[in-house]
């Protein structure tokens, strides 16, 4: 097939991540695929570090109407030059451009993939555009899948979710893991038999750092071995949320067993060394990539009941999910598997497995295809 995917995200997020790694499997599949975004961004670098095809002279994004409109006809231009088949449309502000570009004869289909926590608008011009000029809908998990759904009245079998999937590597024997967490441990100048706690993001408030660390200080007193490594993700936030909980961590007395790691190029590295990673997030958490990539380590996850976290992380399987966003549930969901080693290999075993199966690439291009081709039986 001939698919061009559209991706003006502006940001390395979630969403962005999920469009190359469609884009990935499907040119590895032997799919000819086109990357639209908008150049000089951190997606555009991205998704160019990849090795894909990515195009950038169609200025869907802009606020000139004169500009989109030029845009939307070049575009549609390029879809006829090149027998493009399948349009594939990730953010919803270019949604109507790409309608307007796929009308016509000898027209793609067209695809909306939707991963994010912000509510759909239901009015009856989206509800109509949506149902009547629009092939197909991907969610990037059930709870987006039902918003589409009574949001824009779409019939069951148009909406399909597939969630984003994780790369499952071979995994290190057990005395190469104890190896090589006691050489970070070293690094960090923490104890070799430290109980690591581990949490990936951006620091920023939504991102539950601060919880985090109140719940360690309510587990200090009956786990003294606890530590916990904070990585942040690659962007320039302001340092005042980090600076504020670093504060906050000193005032508890754990500033000698947290560690702010910032962004390090062997982030997966670390994260196979953690014995529990944990997400509590607040908001949003419609793609879970950091959980899934914590199960391909064979890690188990704790995690707040937010967006698609409770769908992702199986109660007992691959972790535990808390009863509610304070820092006393999650002090009481890391209990047990502090105290019990069997729970943590086990739940790290059940999460390896998920990503070997649920989260693989292969089901995520399988179930893609689904939803592609059932989009160009529609057109």
């Amino acid at each position: 097939m001939k698919i061009l995917l559209s991706s003006y995200v502006h940001w390395w997020n979630a969403e962005a991540a999920y469009a190359a790694t469609l884009g990935e499997v499907l040119r590895d599949d032997g799919h000819q695929v086109w990357m639209l975004t908008r150049p000089g961004t951190r997606n555009h670098d991205a998704l160019q570090s990849r090795g894909l095809d990515v195009i950038t002279e169609f200025p869907l994004w802009s606020r000139r109407p004169r500009e989109v409109m030029r845009g939307i006809r070049a575009l549609k231009d390029f879809q006829r030059r090149e027998g493009i088949e399948i349009v594939n449309v990730f953010r919803s502000r270019e949604m109507a451009w790409h309608l307007l570009a796929a009308r016509g004869e000898d027209a793609p289909a067209l695809v909306k993939t939707r991963g994010s926590a912000q509510p759909i608008r239901g009015g009856w011009l989206n509800r109509k555009l949506h149902r009547d000029w629009c092939h197909g809908h991907i969610a990037s998990c059930e709870v987006v899948r039902a918003d589409l759904l009574s949001s824009l009245g779409l019939p069951p079998d148009r909406v399909r979710t597939i969630y984003y999937p994780t790369e499952v590597a071979p995994l290190p024997g057990a005395e190469q893991r104890r190896a090589a967490k006691s050489r970070l441990m070293e690094e960090l100048g923490l104890p070799p038999g430290a109980m690591v706690l581990g949490i990936v993001g951006r620091a920023r408030p939504e991102k539950g750092q601060h919880l985090l660390i109140e719940a360690c200080a309510e587990l200090n007193a009956r786990h003294p071995s606890l530590a916990l490594l904070v990585l942040d993700k690659h962007y320039d936030d302001p340092p005042q949320f980090r600076e504020k909980v670093q504060a906050r961590t000193a005032e508890l007395g754990l500033s000698h067993r947290v560690r702010w790691l910032g962004f390090r190029d062997d982030v997966r590295d670390v994260m196979a060394l953690i014995d529990v990673g944990v997400i509590p997030s607040v908001t949003s958490e419609m793609n879970c990539r950091v959980a899934v990539e914590f199960f391909s380590a064979g890690v188990p996850v704790v995690a707040f009941p937010t967006g698609a976290l409770p769908e992702v992380v199986e109660e007992g399987v691959s972790g535990r999910v808390t009863e509610s966003h304070e820092p006393a549930a999650l002090a009481r969901t890391l209990e047990p598997l502090l105290s019990d080693r069997d729970l943590r290999e086990r739940l790290g075993a059940g999460a390896r497995k998920q990503a070997e199966t649920r989260f693989s690439r292969e089901r995520f291009l399988e179930e893609s295809l689904k939803a592609l081709e059932n989009a160009l039986r529609r057109r």
